[in-house]
Protein backbone atom coordinates (compact mmCIF):
# COMPACT_ATOMS: atom_id res chain seq x y z
CA UNK A 1 0.00 0.00 0.00
CA UNK A 2 1.57 3.47 -0.95
CA UNK A 3 1.83 5.91 2.02
CA UNK A 4 1.22 9.80 1.58
CA UNK A 5 2.08 12.58 3.77
CA UNK A 6 0.02 15.64 3.88
CA UNK A 7 0.58 18.85 5.39
CA UNK A 8 -2.17 21.52 6.07
CA UNK A 9 -4.82 18.82 5.98
CA UNK A 10 -7.66 19.94 8.90
CA UNK A 11 -9.09 22.23 5.55
CA UNK A 12 -9.73 23.22 2.14
CA UNK A 13 -7.21 21.38 -0.65
CA UNK A 14 -5.44 19.37 2.25
CA UNK A 15 -8.44 17.92 3.28
CA UNK A 16 -9.84 16.90 -0.10
CA UNK A 17 -6.49 15.20 -0.36
CA UNK A 18 -6.79 13.24 2.35
CA UNK A 19 -10.36 12.51 1.58
CA UNK A 20 -9.22 11.45 -2.19
CA UNK A 21 -5.90 9.81 -1.28
CA UNK A 22 -7.88 7.38 1.58
CA UNK A 23 -11.05 6.78 -1.19
CA UNK A 24 -8.01 5.32 -3.09
CA UNK A 25 -6.78 3.03 -0.50
CA UNK A 26 -3.58 4.91 0.45
CA UNK A 27 -2.04 5.36 3.80
CA UNK A 28 -2.54 8.57 4.28
CA UNK A 29 0.02 10.70 7.07
CA UNK A 30 -2.59 13.73 7.61
CA UNK A 31 -0.64 16.75 8.98
CA UNK A 32 -1.98 19.78 10.95
CA UNK A 33 -1.19 22.20 13.80
CA UNK A 34 -4.27 20.58 15.68
CA UNK A 35 -5.97 17.43 14.85
CA UNK A 36 -8.05 16.56 17.72
CA UNK A 37 -9.78 19.82 16.73
CA UNK A 38 -10.52 19.38 13.15
CA UNK A 39 -13.52 17.45 13.01
CA UNK A 40 -13.93 16.75 9.29
CA UNK A 41 -10.34 15.30 9.24
CA UNK A 42 -11.46 12.99 12.25
CA UNK A 43 -14.46 11.92 10.48
CA UNK A 44 -12.82 10.67 7.48
CA UNK A 45 -12.34 6.59 7.45
CA UNK A 46 -9.49 4.71 5.95
CA UNK A 47 -6.01 4.35 6.85
CA UNK A 48 -5.41 7.90 8.08
CA UNK A 49 -3.41 8.45 10.71
CA UNK A 50 -3.32 12.07 12.15
CA UNK A 51 -0.07 14.10 13.51
CA UNK A 52 0.24 17.17 14.85
CA UNK A 53 2.70 19.71 12.80
CA UNK A 54 3.67 22.95 12.47
CA UNK A 55 6.14 23.22 9.92
CA UNK A 56 6.68 26.87 11.02
CA UNK A 57 9.03 24.77 13.81
CA UNK A 58 11.86 23.16 12.53
CA UNK A 59 12.03 21.44 15.84
CA UNK A 60 8.43 19.93 15.08
CA UNK A 61 9.41 19.39 11.68
CA UNK A 62 12.36 17.10 12.87
CA UNK A 63 10.57 15.38 15.81
CA UNK A 64 8.02 13.83 13.36
CA UNK A 65 10.54 12.65 10.94
CA UNK A 66 11.98 10.90 13.90
CA UNK A 67 9.02 9.68 14.79
CA UNK A 68 8.31 8.32 11.40
CA UNK A 69 11.99 7.53 10.87
CA UNK A 70 11.56 3.72 8.93
CA UNK A 71 8.53 4.54 7.28
CA UNK A 72 8.47 4.86 3.11
CA UNK A 73 6.76 7.88 1.82
CA UNK A 74 5.75 7.59 -1.66
CA UNK A 75 4.32 11.40 -2.12
CA UNK A 76 4.80 13.88 0.04
CA UNK A 77 2.46 17.35 -0.32
CA UNK A 78 3.35 20.04 0.61
CA UNK A 79 0.10 22.19 1.15
CA UNK A 80 0.32 24.32 4.58
CA UNK A 81 0.50 27.96 3.95
CA UNK A 82 -0.94 30.92 4.82
CA UNK A 83 -2.01 33.91 2.76
CA UNK A 84 -1.82 36.69 5.60
CA UNK A 85 -4.39 40.14 4.02
CA UNK A 86 -2.43 42.42 6.27
CA UNK A 87 0.86 42.12 4.50
CA UNK A 88 -0.95 42.58 1.27
CA UNK A 89 -1.56 46.37 0.69
CA UNK A 90 1.01 48.87 -0.46
CA UNK A 91 1.51 50.97 2.40
CA UNK A 92 -0.01 48.88 4.83
CA UNK A 93 2.70 45.89 4.52
CA UNK A 94 4.08 44.65 7.94
CA UNK A 95 7.57 42.94 7.71
CA UNK A 96 7.34 40.59 10.40
CA UNK A 97 3.83 39.24 8.81
CA UNK A 98 5.84 39.36 5.48
CA UNK A 99 8.58 36.79 6.49
CA UNK A 100 5.92 34.64 8.20
CA UNK A 101 4.41 34.23 5.04
CA UNK A 102 7.73 33.61 3.37
CA UNK A 103 8.79 31.37 6.09
CA UNK A 104 5.72 29.09 5.86
CA UNK A 105 5.15 29.18 2.17
CA UNK A 106 8.48 29.14 1.31
CA UNK A 107 10.64 27.58 3.85
CA UNK A 108 8.64 25.24 5.68
CA UNK A 109 8.42 22.61 2.72
CA UNK A 110 12.05 23.22 1.60
CA UNK A 111 12.71 21.83 5.47
CA UNK A 112 9.76 19.35 4.98
CA UNK A 113 11.55 17.60 2.07
CA UNK A 114 15.18 17.36 3.40
CA UNK A 115 13.73 15.90 7.22
CA UNK A 116 11.91 13.19 5.20
CA UNK A 117 14.24 12.38 2.44
CA UNK A 118 15.30 9.60 3.68
CA UNK A 119 11.33 8.37 3.97
CA UNK A 120 10.94 9.55 0.42
CA UNK A 121 13.91 7.51 -1.31
CA UNK A 122 12.51 4.88 0.66
CA UNK A 123 9.24 5.15 -0.95
CA UNK A 124 8.37 3.84 -4.35
CA UNK A 125 7.17 7.18 -6.11
CA UNK A 126 9.37 9.38 -5.08
CA UNK A 127 7.04 12.40 -5.50
CA UNK A 128 7.67 15.73 -3.63
CA UNK A 129 4.90 18.45 -4.22
CA UNK A 130 4.45 21.86 -3.13
CA UNK A 131 1.31 23.48 -3.58
CA UNK A 132 1.74 26.58 -5.21
CA UNK A 133 -0.46 29.03 -6.56
CA UNK A 134 -1.51 31.06 -10.06
CA UNK A 135 -0.20 34.39 -8.08
CA UNK A 136 3.03 33.49 -7.76
CA UNK A 137 3.40 33.79 -11.63
CA UNK A 138 5.71 36.29 -12.24
CA UNK A 139 4.17 37.12 -15.67
CA UNK A 140 1.09 36.88 -14.50
CA UNK A 141 1.19 39.23 -11.76
CA UNK A 142 -1.32 42.27 -11.40
CA UNK A 143 -0.15 43.82 -8.08
CA UNK A 144 -1.40 43.42 -4.38
CA UNK A 145 -0.82 40.99 -1.87
CA UNK A 146 3.04 41.34 -1.92
CA UNK A 147 3.84 38.43 0.29
CA UNK A 148 1.64 35.74 -0.47
CA UNK A 149 2.77 36.03 -4.32
CA UNK A 150 6.58 36.45 -3.08
CA UNK A 151 6.10 33.83 -0.79
CA UNK A 152 5.00 31.91 -4.20
CA UNK A 153 7.01 32.65 -6.49
CA UNK A 154 10.22 32.31 -4.61
CA UNK A 155 8.70 28.52 -3.51
CA UNK A 156 8.21 28.16 -7.56
CA UNK A 157 12.14 28.79 -7.94
CA UNK A 158 13.58 27.05 -5.15
CA UNK A 159 11.57 23.75 -5.87
CA UNK A 160 12.62 23.93 -9.49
Amino acid sequence: MPTVLITGASRGIGLEFVRQYAAAGWKVLACCRKPGTAAELNKITGDVSLFALDVDDDANIANLAKQLKSMPIDVLINNAGVSKPEASTLGQVSSEVWLQVLRTNTIAPLKMAEAFLPNMEAGKEKKLIAISSRLGSIALNEGGRYSYRSSKAALNSAWK
